[in-house]
């Protein structure tokens, strides 16, 4: 029996290697100090996505909030690995906290149709709190079920989702239609690793439309009044100045001081 799957994904900061000061004095990132990348987590629920797919059938629809910021595109990505279709609401998700953007995601799975499985990647990069998942599982009216490191089965109106806890696993049973949390792979050979875009699917879908919706068209005409969760202020880190100090490598008397020093700590 196949399954429909939908996958919230999402384009964030690249903030693997940090070079020179990205953030201004407010604390706010500077124009152009940071590329952006596919959220890896949303990576692994997409992947998650598609191995239901794969087995039983099924249509993997990728929905995003937001136009891309001119980095990567996350639903032509989402095309390139295999998805049927996409859907980008058209709203800016900057400002927005979890509780609006959850609303907007919800009317989108609503507005894509018959769907059994919402996943999202477990973390929320703008906020580190992990709640997406649980706030689109209330908004829907589902069952939710994070940290999911697979997706054992889905059969017989249910899935079950294997997630870790301490000293193993557990096996969770979840009626469909549910949200499923995603965790990110860890390990370079880990079996939730996801796919990497394919060649063909490159050259066929790289113009491909894709598909759009207003908020108000989802049930959020003013998504900006659903937020109940402000930033108050931002304040940058001063970086950290790192003296240096020549010592002549011809004078031991100098290393040993040196040396002195750093058992020290100074």
């Amino acid at each position: 029996m196949a399954f429909n799957c939908a996958v919230v994904v999402r384009e964030v900061w690249d903030t693997r290697d940090l070079v020179g000061n990205v953030l201004d004095e407010s604390g706010a990132i500077r124009p152009g100090a940071l590329q952006t990348r596919f959220e890896p987590e949303d990576l692994n629920a997409l992947e998650a996505a598609l191995r239901i797919k794969d087995a039983q059938g099924g249509k993997v629809t990728a929905i995003a909030v937001g136009a891309p910021r001119g980095g990567v595109e996350v639903l032509r990505e989402c095309l390139y690995r295999g998805a049927d279709a996409t859907l980008q609401v058209d709203a800016d998700p900057t400002n927005l906290d979890d509780r609006a953007l959850a609303v907007l995601i919800a009317g989108a799975v609503r507005k894509i149709g018959a769907t059994d499985l919402a996943l999202v990647g477990v973390s929320v990069t703008d906020g580190e709190n992990a709640m997406l998942g649980a706030l689109l599982a209330v908004e829907l009216g589902w069952d939710h079920v994070a940290w999911v490191d697979a997706v054992e089965s889905v059969a017989d109106g249910k899935a079950i989702a294997k997630r870790a806890i301490e000293m193993g696993y557990e096996s969770v049973e979840t009626p469909l239609p549910s949200v499923l949390s995603i965790g990110v792979a860890l390990l370079e050979d880990d079996p939730r690793a996801p796919r990497s875009a394919k060649a063909m699917l490159k050259l066929k879908m790289k113009k491909a439309p894709i598909p759009t919706a207003a908020p108000a068209e989802l049930g959020a005409a003013d998504p900006a009044a659903l937020v109940t969760t402000k930033v108050a202020a931002r304040a940058a880190v001063p970086p950290r100045v790192v003296e240096t100090k020549t010592v002549d490598p011809e004078n031991p008397a100098a290393l040993q001081a040196m040396m002195n020093e750093v058992l020290k700590g100074k």
